[in-house]
């Protein structure tokens, strides 16, 4: 199983993918300052380090300058 599998696995055995999250972050919070650090140690605690890159870029990309 790939890094990549395993990150959806993670994500959608909870019923949600990485589109969801970062929409219910962006209720909470101002994602086009949201810093990367700060980004990467919530998603992190919240997801695992297998993930929270995928939510941060994808809010990057996003959201990003």
């Amino acid at each position: 199983m790939t890094i990549l599998e395993r990150v959806q696995q993670k994500l959608y055995s909870k019923n949600e993918s990485v589109d969801m999250i970062v929409n219910r972050l962006a209720k909470k919070k101002n994602l086009e300052s949201y810093p990367w650090d700060e980004c990467i140690a919530e998603q992190t605690k919240k997801y695992g380090a297998e993930a929270a890159p995928k939510i941060c870029g994808y809010i990057k990309e996003k959201y990003g300058k």
